[in-house]
């Protein structure tokens, strides 16, 4: 009887055993990937589902690649398979029997970014009551809690060209990308729109971080990078590396392309955003979750609209995926989408970024020429959490390893982290056809001459382009030709020179430099410089601020006699060594002349001498820190390379001059200054920029060796105030969107409010007043007399993309007359050229 039943069991089991195995042949599986039809990008979180009898449907979610792989019952025969998810367009293809791949590419829904939710006022949202417990255990989930951690991260970087408008494809030039984007059409299917690729790298990297006290260092272990106009493979892995960032949104603000985007998860998310429950139970992973989407209350702000997976047990944030609002005020971004998945590593309740996905879609600036696509992924693995790490590993932000460059396809398809189609890497292998093609290459020169300024020819480079033609009222008509020697030249060795004629005075105009890299780690270089040309007095000395090429091109034109223009030949030697990775040194000896060209003379006390010109003989002495940024390596471009590492950190510099009166200088001298300058992000209310100068001279000396205010003071006529001891404070206030977002018609502008500070505390002393003489006999007051200078303004930025309009007052010392005794206007108005995302 035993026997029977025992028998019976095995007999029932092996019955179940084949009918599951019967019932697992049934099933035919069908794989693919979804992308975005524009930007090629991987849509995770999609559901590709077929439609079965009974009203049934068979669903399968893609992963973080966008891969999926759908079970259909064999004795099912759908005629379609469908792709749908929030914000995109369902897609549908016909599906067979026989059919094994299907690969959608989805189109986004602009309708459906832009909708308006309605609710009734009696509408409890429970979506709300789930962010007070995200917002509440923010503190236990954050990753910043961890003393240090550290990971191995796989980071890939691919840029191609889209767009392409039709009046472009009429063009010659592209017959020649012509064949090649037939090919990526095949490629990329049907629905989806070419991409021409032109860069890709690859890097893994060892990533350290400490949060007490805050510090990072990266060992990049292998690396390699492809596409045109690449020239030093070791300088882009470093960019690479320094240039993307993990996004934590547990803090308020998400600093992207130097701004700040508000994160869904900010303190102050009830009045910023928008939240819906979705979905109050979803697995992911095995985790149960509740499914969120979100969108900004005010569409111009930076924010985004998306969905978020907030996990059950501890309010966690697991996945995210959120978009860009269109309406954002930003410029050139046509798109912005940020996706991430979180991990809970061993030995903590905190949970860090795995894995992280940016693609940015860079509009058509012209009709003549093509938009950008920037896709950026970022995978981690190999945790280790709370370790102690010692302040040597930290002492260099960023090292490479020796032979990380690695340009073996087997070895990246191997160690790469993500999921690579064929199709994909046919895309990247066309890169190398596409740099090669001549049209190509002269586009790049040309991109190259716009960022650097310079046109190379061989081993020269002319320019900088900006000075070539400039005109103003003592001149006239100045042409000028020079340019700088490059890395086929020499990566030590960089001569420089220029020429300039004036058609107005007939004079000839020149220079000369030589520029010696003794070292590039640390940063070591020498050289020595001579020019005779034409310098201005209202634009000398201690101008810490950087300037743009825009702004030193400027300055050659209008009416510079105003200026107090002089001849100058000027020789110049110096050595700059780096210190560290964040401090410079810099030691020079200048001689310089003044021959000038306006009515100038100036008595001197201890001689008696009255000097209508003189020469000056001085050494310099400068350090500058510049905390938080990196120096980059490169063998084969020959300047000093530094990235900001995205902190709000000041730049401080300190510079002695001594004055000497050797090798024909007239005077001896000191002159203490210090400078500190920072931009800080304030988030929603925009940017703040400052700059504080000190500048003491204990030494009696000619006005233009003293300090002549109009550099930094709109308002202030050139040469109306002068000091030998003096602090300047100038502060501007970019606003962003804080005003014109919530105004109809400013905000579809996307103009953006600014505000002017500028004061000046400045004495003057009765021995450097005193001996301002005017035809040797008469003087002229340039004392402040211990009564500051005021100045505020305010400005609309952003007015067609490129200009900014200041409007100026002055509040005090409007009763001071000029040479000619004509009082100062009290309002001034300043245009001017920036770029501002």
């Amino acid at each position: 009887m035993h026997r029977f039943f025992l028998t019976a069991f095995i007999a029932a089991v092996l019955s179940f055993s084949v009918a599951g195995a019967c019932n697992a042949q049934t099933v035919r599986y069908v794989t693919g990937k979804i992308t975005d039809a524009k930007t090629g990008e991987p849509l995770p979180y999609v559901t590709v589902y077929v439609k079965l009898p009974n009203h049934q449907r068979k669903a399968a979610p893609t992963d973080f690649d966008g891969i999926y792989k759908l079970g259909i019952p064999a004795d099912a025969h759908p005629d379609s398979i469908f792709a749908s998810y929030v914000s995109y367009i369902t897609g549908q293809k016909p599906l067979s029997s026989a059919t094994k791949t299907v690969d959608f590419q989805l189109y986004t829904d602009v309708k459906m970014l832009k909708d308006v939710v309605i609710t009734p006022h009696s509408y409890v949202n429970p979506a709300l009551e789930i962010m007070r417990n995200v917002i509440a255990h923010k503190d236990s989930n954050n990753f910043d809690k961890l003393s240090s951690y550290h990971y191995e991260a796989y980071k890939r970087i691919d840029l191609a060209v889209n767009n392409f408008s039709e009046g472009m494809r009429k063009r010659k030039f592209m017959k020649q990308l012509t064949p090649i984007m037939d090919s990526l059409s095949k490629m990329q299917g049907s629905d989806g729109q070419p991409l021409l690729p032109i860069f890709m790298s690859e890097s893994i990297s060892n990533i350290y971080n400490t949060t007490r006290p805050d510090q990072k260092t990266e060992e990049v272990l292998s690396t390699r990078s492809k596409g045109v106009g690449i020239e030093d493979q070791a300088l882009i892995s470093q960019i690479v590396s320094t240039g993307f960032q993990q996004y934590n949104f547990y803090h308020n603000y998400l600093r992207l392309a130097g701004k700040d985007f508000i994160s869904p998860l900010a303190d102050g998310w009830r009045i910023l955003y928008n939240y819906e429950l979705a979905e109050r139970s979803e697995m992911v992973h095995g985790i149960e979750c509740y499914r969120l989407t979100f969108s900004p209350k005010r569409s111009h702000d930076l924010a985004f609209n998306g969905v978020m997976w907030i996990t059950h047990d501890g309010y966690a944030l697991l996945r995210i995926d959120l978009t860009l609002t269109p309406d954002a005020n930003l410029d050139f971004f046509k798109k912005i989408k940020i996706q991430q998945e979180m991990v809970q590593p061993q030995g903590t309740n905190a949970w860090l970024p795995e894995k992280t996905r940016v693609v940015v879609q860079i509009d058509n600036l012209l009709k003549s020429t093509p938009g950008f696509i920037g896709r950026f992924y970022m995978g981690a693995k190999k945790f280790e959490i709370n370790k102690p790490y010692t302040k040597e590993l930290f002492k260099e932000p960023l090292t490479t390893a020796k032979g990380a460059i690695k340009d073996n396809d087997a070895y990246w398809n191997q160690s790469r982290y993500d999921t690579l189609t064929a199709v994909e890497k046919r895309t990247y292998a066309t890169i190398d056809t596409v740099r090669n093609l001549p049209v190509i290459r002269s586009y790049a020169d040309i991109a190259a001459m716009v960022i650097n300024g310079y046109y190379r020819v061989g081993k020269f480079s002319f320019g900088p382009y900006l000075y070539t033609y400039s005109r103003n009222d003592l001149q006239g008509s100045v042409v000028r030709i020079g340019g700088i020697t490059n890395k086929y030249f020499s990566n030590s060795v960089i001569l420089g020179g220029y020429m300039s004629y004036a058609f107005l005075n007939k004079k000839l105009n020149y220079g000369a430099s030589f520029d010696y890299i003794i070292d590039r780690k640390p940063w070591t270089q020498a050289g020595v410089s001579y020019s005779h040309d034409i310098e201005q007095t209202g634009y000398q000395f201690e101008n810490f601020s950087p300037t743009n090429g825009i702004f030193r091109a400027s300055v050659k034109n209008g009416s510079i006699t105003k200026r107090g223009p002089f001849l100058q030949n000027d020789f110049t030697a110096y050595f700059q060594r780096d210190l560290a990775s964040d401090i410079r040194a810099k030691i020079s000896y200048k001689h310089r002349t003044f021959d000038p060209l306006y009515d100038f003379a100036y008595l001197s006390r201890s001689t008696g001498q009255i000097y209508n010109d003189y020469q000056v003989s001085e050494a310099i002495a400068e350090v500058q820190w510049t905390p938080g940024r990196r120096q980059l390596q490169s063998d084969q471009i020959n300047k000093r390379i530094l990235i900001n590492n995205g902190d709000d950190n000041p730049i401080i510099t300190a510079r002695f001059t001594q004055g000497a009166k050797l090798f024909d200088g007239d005077f001896a001298y000191q002159k203490f200054a210090a400078n500190i300058t920072q931009k800080v992000h304030m988030g929603f209310w925009g940017k703040g920029e400052y700059s504080i100068t000190g500048v003491f001279i204990p030494s009696t000396l000619p006005y233009p060796l003293l300090e002549n205010h109009r550099y930094n003071f709109n308002t202030m006529r050139f040469l109306e105030f002068t000091s030998d001891k003096y602090i300047a404070i100038n502060y501007q206030q970019h606003f962003d969107g804080l005003i014109t977002n919530s105004l109809p018609l400013l905000k579809y502008l996307n103009l953006r409010t600014v505000g002017d500070f500028n004061l000046l505390e400045g004495t003057l002393s009765e021995e450097n007043n005193t001996r301002r003489l005017r035809d040797g006999t008469r003087r002229y007051d340039r004392s402040l007399h211990g009564i500051p200078y005021f100045e505020v303004g305010y400005g609309v930025e952003n007015i067609l993309k490129f200009l900014r309009f200041d409007v100026l007052y002055r509040i005090n010392h409007n009763d001071h007359p000029d040479q000619d005794g004509v009082l100062p206007s009290r309002i001034a108005f300043k245009t001017s050229v920036q770029f501002r995302l």
